[in-house]
């Protein structure tokens, strides 16, 4: 008996090592999409670009929400909510080391992903806002009868947005 609770325990540590080692690919496949989407924000590119550039990490994070449903069934098979209390049931030995140094390395990809989505996610929001920005300074400009420097010190304007379709 003892034999075959040693093979289980074998079993479950060598799938969670590669869960672990999956998730570490997976983690740092998407965190090298999503600098290529910040590196494109940055350099003020075209929104194709950018679109492009999303589209490269959509097949990525398809992967991470299957990985996440593989990964919880793993889980429920052992009752636990995490990796951590798998490890923590387990008797001391080379492969739990070995565990235990892949977990580690998947949370510092997890909190360099949690970085760098802070960040895009700000750079998104700065460029909304200036898009925004924009727009309103446009809606709000007046065209002025004549467009030089005489009509626009004089005040003549008329009532018409300066980007009206009908100007």
């Amino acid at each position: 008996m003892l034999k075959q609770e040693t093979k289980q325990e074998w079993r479950k540590l060598d799938e969670a090592v590669r869960l672990l080692r999956a998730q570490i690919l997976l983690s740092n496949k998407c965190l090298e999409k999503l600098k290529a989407i910040k590196a494109t924000i940055q350099a003020e590119n075209k929104g194709a670009d950018i679109v492009a550039a999303v589209q490269e990490m959509e097949p990525a994070l398809l992967e991470l929400g299957k990985f996440a449903k593989r990964k919880q069934e793993f889980l429920d098979r052992q009752n636990v909510s995490s990796v951590q209390q798998v490890l923590a049931r387990e008797a001391d030995s080379e492969r739990k080391r070995v565990a235990i140094h892949l977990l580690h390395r998947a949370q510092e990809f997890e909190e360099s992903l949690a970085q760098e989505v802070t960040i895009t996610r700000f750079l998104l929001k700065k460029g909304k806002e200036y898009v925004d920005f924009n727009i309103n300074v446009m809606t709000q400009t007046v065209a002025s009868e004549i467009y030089n420097q005489d009509a626009a010190e004089s005040e003549s304007r008329r009532e018409i947005k300066m980007f009206d379709s009908s100007v």
